[in-house]
């Protein structure tokens, strides 16, 4: 039989995860992962400090030990570490640079000012050989 986890354990882990974990600067803050676990923490979210609202009590949503387990071993990177991938997956013959080219552009494209989105939709449509 399954013991009950300790709360005061899993709030250690909880804000171990909150603390370490990447933001995406791609994702809006609504359906982040920071955001799910400072709600199961209980603190307010991001969006409710941006809008200065009265504090309402959160509220408490439920993880599991295996949700936690998860979170952590995607953290850590364990499944890349256990299932590298091939070169030849991750540089294809066709186009060797494609990843690497997608990296970049999810980089790149949060800070890209309208000009620099209007340019890159442009230079997408006219492609010059």
């Amino acid at each position: 039989m399954a013991s009950k986890p300790n709360p005061q354990a899993l709030q250690t882990r909880i804000t171990h995860l909150l603390k370490h974990w990447p933001t995406d600067k791609v994702r809006p803050a609504s359906v982040s992962v920071q955001n799910y676990l400072q709600a199961c923490l209980g603190l307010p979210t991001a969006e409710a400090q941006q809008k200065k609202e009265p504090q309402q009590v959160p509220q408490k949503v439920n993880i599991n030990e295996a949700s936690l387990n998860a979170l952590s071993s995607l953290l850590e990177d364990r499944y890349a570490r256990r299932y590298p991938l091939s070169p030849r997956l991750r540089r294809p013959a066709s186009n060797p640079d494609h990843y690497d080219n997608v990296i970049r552009e999810f980089e790149e494209a949060p800070s890209r000012d309208w000009m620099g989105r209007l340019k890159k939709r442009l230079s997408g449509m006219l492609r010059l050989k």
